[in-house]
C-alpha cells in the first residue's frame, strides 16, 4: 500500500529545503510529486508556503507565484500548449477587453522583495513562505541606493510603501567558471548565497538584482517612474496577429543561449492598469502567466529493471521506463546506481521517476519521486554465465571472477580509454572467451589478427573484409601510450586515474602518493607478482612497436618558462579545490583556450573524459594531461 503520508512528508521538506538553498527536488521533480499528490486527494498541497521560524519579516503584500503552462517536446517540435494559453488570455481579455501583453524572460533565480518606505530604503526580505521572508538587507543594501529617486510624475508621500519584486540572479558563466561543480544549477547556488547567515561578501556582490514588477501601497506601477539602474526586458506581443503566441515562446527560446542569466520560461503578463482589475485567487495572480521552457528532464513511470554485468562483476540495473520523448529522442531505457538504490527506493514497475541525460547525452534516473508498491526482486544468477549472485546490500556481484560478461564490460572500457576508431563493444563482445584483458588482444590483432591461421572469422568478423579492414586499422593506429593508460587497460577492478598515475610515478622511480586510496587495492598492485605483470605488458607494447610514455619530473614553479594550457574538469581528486588554487600553485602557466595556437596542454580530470574539449584536443594532437600529472 502507499505511504501518503511519506510522500507529503516529502513534499513539505522539499519546501523548506528551496527556501533554505538545499533543494534536493528539480522543479520537474516537486511538480511531478505535488500533481500525484492533488490526484490522490492529498490537502497538503493546498498549503501555500511551509512557516518557517526565521521568516519573521512579513511582506507588505503577499508574495504570489505565477500559474504556468508547461510546454513539452513532441516527436516533430515542441507542443507550446496553446490552446491552454488563449483560455486563459481569452478569459481575462472577457474582464478587461482585448490588450496588448507584455512579454518578458521568466529568470530561473530566487524572488527578493525590496521594500522604500517613501523614498527611503527599510528592508529586503527572500521571498519565504510568500507571507513573510527571511531579511537580507545587511548583505544587498550595498547594491542598491539608499534612497530611490523618481520622476516629476510620482512623488511619495511619508506613507507610501514602495515594493521592488526583483530575481536575484547570478551571470552563468561566473556560475559556470567557479561554481557549477558543487552545485545543481545556479538557481541553488543563489539561494545558498541568500540564505546562510555566514554570507561571503565577494559571492554577494556577484550577484544580480532583476526588477520585475513595481508595487506601490499595494497596486502595480509601471516602472517608468523610475530611476533605478537596472536590466528590465519588455517586448510587446500584439493579439491581433496571427500565432503570435508560439512566435514569441520560440524567439525567447532561440534567445536562451545569448542570455547572461538562466532562463527556465518566458512571462506574458497584462499592462499595470488592468491587473487590480484582474486580480488574484487564493494561489497565483490572474494578470500573468509563466510559460515554461522543454525540461531537459521528464518523468515517467517505471516497467520493470533489466540487470548487465559491469568490468567489475557488478550486476548494473538498468530501468526499463514508458517512452517518453526528452531532448529530441524517445527514452525508453535509463541507468541508476547499484542494486542498493533500487531497493532502497523501491524501483520496480510503477514507480514513477525524473529522468535527464548526462551530458545530454545518456538518460539517467534523477530521482524516484513517487516508490513503487509492488515487490522489488533482485536476481539470484547473473544474466550472463549463470553463476550465483551476493549482495551486500549496496552491490549485486556475480561470484564468477572470469565471466565472460565480466570481461566483456572490462574490454568495452579499455577501447574508451584508447579510443579505437569504429570498434564498438558489440564488436569487441566475441573476444572475451579468449583474451582476459586488452594487452592480450593487442598482442594477438598485431602478430595474428591479419593472417589466416589467425581465424578472425570466429569472432564475427570476415577475414579481408572492410570489417576486418576497419578493426585492424583501429589497432594498429595506437602509436603511444602513457604509463597509466596501460595500467588501466588490463581491467583491474576500481583502478581510475589517480592509483594508475601515483603507480606509473612509482615504477618510474619518482615521488608518489596512495594517500585517500583503497589501501588493499594499493598493495595488490605493487605486490612483487603484479608489478612484474605490468612491466611485462609495457614492455611487450614497446615491442610491437607502440611508444609508452613514462612519467617524468613534473613542471615546477618555474617562472622562465611560460606553459599554455586550457582546463576542463574539476581539480579536487589533486588536493586543489577550485582551478583558480590549481593555477595559482603553478604560476608558468597561463590559461588558454583550445583554439589558441600556443596552447601546450588540455588539463583534464580524467583520460576517460568525453567531454568537447577532450575531443577537440584529440583532433588538433594537442598533449592530454590530469591534474594529478601537475602535483607537486
Amino acid at each position: 500500500m502507499e505511504n501518503i503520508q511519506h510522500l507529503e512528508e516529502k513534499y513539505l521538506k522539499a519546501k523548506i529545503a528551496y527556501y533554505d538553498g538545499t533543494s534536493f527536488l528539480t522543479d520537474l521533480e516537486f511538480d511531478t510529486l505535488e500533481e500525484h499528490l492533488k490526484n490522490k486527494g492529498s490537502k497538503v498541497i493546498e498549503q501555500v508556503g511551509s512557516k518557517r521560524k526565521d521568516f519573521d519579516f512579513p511582506h507588505p503584500t503577499k508574495m504570489l507565484s505565477l500559474d504556468k503552462i508547461q510546454s513539452e517536446a513532441i516527436v516533430d517540435g515542441t507542443d507550446y500548449k496553446t490552446e491552454e494559453f488563449y483560455k486563459w488570455y481569452n478569459k481575462c481579455a472577457a474582464i478587461v477587453g482585448p490588450s496588448t501583453l507584455y512579454s518578458s524572460p521568466k529568470f530561473d533565480g530566487n524572488a527578493i522583495n525590496i521594500i522604500y518606505r517613501c523614498n527611503t530604503l527599510s528592508n529586503i526580505l527572500t521571498r519565504g513562505d510568500g507571507f513573510a521572508g527571511k531579511d537580507v538587507t545587511d548583505r544587498l543594501k550595498p547594491k542598491l541606493p539608499l534612497v530611490i529617486e523618481t520622476s516629476t510624475l510620482l512623488k511619495l508621500k511619508d506613507t507610501d510603501v514602495l515594493e521592488i519584486r526583483c530575481e536575484a540572479v547570478i551571470n552563468i558563466n561566473i556560475f559556470n567558471e567557479k561554481y557549477a561543480t558543487d552545485f545543481a544549477n545556479a538557481r541553488n547556488y543563489v539561494a545558498g548565497v541568500l540564505s546562510k547567515d555566514d554570507y561571503n561578501e565577494e559571492k554577494v556582490n556577484e550577484l544580480t538584482l532583476i526588477p520585475i514588477h513595481y508595487i506601490l501601497n499595494g497596486k502595480h506601477i509601471e516602472p517608468h517612474y523610475f530611476s533605478l539602474n537596472h536590466i528590465f526586458y519588455n517586448n510587446y506581443l500584439q493579439y491581433f496577429k496571427d500565432n503570435e503566441y508560439e512566435k514569441t515562446i520560440k524567439l525567447y527560446e532561440e534567445l536562451r543561449s545569448k542570455f547572461d542569466y538562466q532562463l527556465d520560461g518566458v512571462v506574458l503578463s497584462f499592462n499595470e492598469q488592468y491587473r487590480e482589475k484582474l486580480g488574484v485567487t487564493s494561489k497565483v495572480p490572474e494578470w500573468g502567466i509563466a510559460i515554461k521552457f522543454v525540461p531537459m528532464e521528464v518523468s515517467t513511470t517505471v516497467e520493470g529493471i533489466e540487470w548487465n554485468v559491469s568490468k567489475r562483476g557488478e550486476l548494473a540495473p538498468v530501468v526499463l521506463l514508458k517512452p517518453v520523448f526528452l531532448d529530441g529522442s524517445t527514452v525508453k531505457r535509463a541507468s541508476v546506481y547499484n542494486a542498493g538504490y533500487v531497493i532502497d527506493n523501491k524501483l520496480a514497475k510503477d514507480a514513477v521517476v525524473s529522468v535527464a541525460k548526462k551530458g545530454d547525452i545518456i538518460p539517467a534516473i534523477q530521482s524516484v519521486i513517487v516508490p513503487s508498491i509492488n515487490l522489488v526482486e533482485l536476481p539470484s544468477n547473473c544474466p550472463t554465465c549463470n553463476s550465483k549472485t551476493e549482495f551486500d546490500g549496496i552491490h549485486l556481484m556475480c561470484t564468477n571472477i572470469d565471466c565472460v560478461g565480466k570481461i566483456i564490460k572490462q574490454l568495452a572500457s579499455a577501447v574508451k580509454i584508447l579510443k579505437l576508431k569504429d570498434i564498438g563493444e558489440k564488436t569487441i563482445e566475441p573476444f572475451a572467451k579468449d583474451f582476459k584483458n586488452m594487452y592480450e588482444l593487442i598482442k594477438w590483432v598485431r602478430l595474428e589478427g591479419n593472417t589466416v591461421s589467425g581465424n578472425i572469422d570466429q569472432y564475427g568478423i570476415k577475414y579481408g573484409s572492410r570489417s576486418h579492414e576497419i578493426f585492424l586499422k583501429a589497432f594498429n593506429n595506437i602509436k603511444s601510450l602513457t604509463y597509466a593508460q596501460i595500467i588501466q587497460i588490463l581491467g583491474y577492478e576500481n583502478v581510475g586515474d589517480k592509483l594508475s598515475i601515483q603507480l606509473a610515478r612509482e615504477h618510474a622511480g619518482l615521488d608518489f602518493d596512495y594517500s585517500n586510496l583503497e589501501k588493499a587495492l594499493v598493495a595488490k598492485l605493487r605486490s612483487e607478482e603484479e608489478s612484474n605483470f605490468i612491466k611485462e605488458v609495457v614492455n611487450g607494447l614497446e615491442n610491437l612497436g607502440i611508444k609508452v610514455d613514462r612519467p617524468q619530473i613534473k613542471i615546477k614553479n618555474d617562472m622562465e618558462k611560460t606553459i599554455y594550457v586550457c582546463l576542463t574538469g574539476s581539480p579536487k581528486s589533486a588536493g586543489y579545490k577550485t582551478k583558480e588554487e590549481f593555477m595559482a600553485a603553478f604560476p608558468s602557466l597561463v590559461e588558454t583556450s583550445l583554439t589558441d595556437s600556443k596552447c601546450n596542454f588540455l588539463i583534464t580530470d580524467s583520460y576517460n573524459s568525453t567531454s568537447s574539449k577532450m575531443k577537440v584536443a584529440t583532433k588538433k594532437e594537442i598533449e592530454i594531461k590530469t591534474y594529478e600529472d601537475f602535483k607537486i
